[in-house]
């Protein structure tokens, strides 16, 4: 019964309202020395309508009213309302942007983010722009630095990724204003965060072909050498990861010397030297285990070329010296290599043999006799003495000038001097 009378009397009020549409609407009007009221309607009497003016003049003037009064509810419904009404007008350009002012006022950040975004696409000449994109920047960074977004109206968690969305939206909105380089390395940073090294790279690399004169381009080429460098510490075994990484810090050390990272960058070239070592005798020991005896000697050498007199080196020649001594010199030969014949083969044998016997402390077997009692050391033959005097070059006199023993024996023949050759 009683519901029966709730839902007539609902029917009732509903159908009056229906009936009266001249007085559902409240109009504000704006008069001197009252200052802004309500005209008509009956929700307009409870406030509980939108403020509504005739013109975008009068509009915007009444939401800065509102705004001034503290009623920031229905100032934000009176921008609104402009923007949606008078989009093409110029007080529109003002309403997006006090719109965006007053949420980014109440701490609603994205909110404010998105209305800043919008003044900035369809107003791009507007006078607020710098502003706007100032604000944009600065809610963006506060997300970077663990601004919680809000679900429902609380703040639940933060969001590397929303960040990262942000100084995107910037950098497309305004590619060359002076922020758009700070965007870019801070959504390369965010990027990180997130593991995508690949696109952060990119990022950094797009700051060096755009902003290469900028301060923000040093930090960017150290960022792509550390990002390469990360995945060397990971355990990354590629040999051309460890040279893009050391050739970004040697960039780096190239374009800013006197940086305050410059130390940090040469200390990290020396531990990706250290690092790519170990890896490479990792690998060389994984392929001796597997048998594959060969691809263990090659990565074995390598670390040879590049460990110079480390403890590393000293381990893979003592393990290529193991590897020939149980497996024969042919197992570990690479393909470079020329292969011994039978004799240099026997030689090297003999060779071996008698420094493993005659050369020990221990050696109780037959003397062995010295080198110049098993023959003469074949040498190479000498060159030609140096002619040193003129009687050296000077050519013999005839034959006839000289005597019978001399012909016979040319040695014996009188030598000329210059002197007299000349009086001759």
């Amino acid at each position: 019964m009683t519901s029966r009378a709730l839902s007539s009397s609902a029917a009732l009020a509903c159908a009056l309202l229906l009936s009266t549409p001249q007085n559902s609407r409240a109009d504000f009007v704006y008069r001197a020395g009252t200052g802004w009221t309500h005209e008509g309607g009956m929700f307009g009497s409870f406030g509980f309508s939108k403020p509504v003016a005739k013109t975008a003049d009068l509009q915007l003037s009444l939401a800065e009213d509102l705004e001034k009064k503290g009623d920031l509810s229905r100032a934000r419904s009176a921008y609104r309302y402009l923007v949606k009404t008078y989009g093409f007008s110029q007080q529109a350009a003002t309403a997006r942007y006090r719109l965006a002012g007053l949420l980014h006022k109440e701490g609603r950040l994205e909110d404010a983010f998105d209305s800043y975004n919008a003044y900035i696409e369809k107003h791009p000449d507007g006078n607020d722009f710098p502003a706007a994109l100032d604000a944009m920047f600065t809610i963006a960074k506060r997300f970077m630095d663990g601004e919680k977004r809000r679900l429902l109206g609380i703040k639940m968690f933060s969001s590397n990724q929303r960040a990262e969305e942000m100084f995107d939206t910037i950098y497309k909105r305004a590619p060359f204003a002076p922020d758009a380089c700070k965007a870019l390395y801070y959504r390369g940073i965010l990027m990180e965060r997130q593991g995508k090294d690949a696109e952060a790279i990119l990022s950094y690399q797009l700051i060096l072909e755009r902003f290469p004169s900028n301060p923000i381009a040093e930090e960017a080429q150290y960022q792509i050498g550390f990002v390469r460098m990360r995945s060397v510490r990971t355990g990354s075994y590629d040999k051309a990861d460890r040279i893009r990484a050391q050739e970004s810090f040697e960039d780096f050390l190239s374009a800013a010397p006197s940086n305050p990272k410059s130390l940090q960058a040469r200390q990290n070239i020396q531990d990706i030297e250290k690092r790519q070592i170990h890896a490479l005798l990792d690998v060389a020991k994984f392929y001796e285990k597997s048998g594959k005896l060969k691809a263990a000697t090659m990565y074995y050498r390598d670390v040879l070329r590049e460990a110079g007199d480390s403890p590393e080196a000293k381990e893979a020649q003592r393990r290529i010296d193991q590897l020939q001594r149980i497996h024969g010199a042919e197992a570990v030969r690479l393909a470079n290599e020329p292969a011994e014949n039978p004799d240099s083969a026997a030689a090297k044998r003999r060779m071996q043999a008698a420094i493993n016997t005659n050369t020990r402390a221990d050696y109780v077997g037959p003397a062995v006799a010295p080198a110049a009692k098993q023959g003469a050391v074949e040498r190479a033959p000498t060159g030609p003495a140096l002619r040193l005097s003129p009687a050296d070059i000077n050519p013999l006199p005839e034959p006839s000038l000289l005597a019978p023993d001399a012909i016979l024996n040319p040695s014996a023949a009188p030598k000329r001097s210059p002197a007299a050759t000349e009086k001759k």
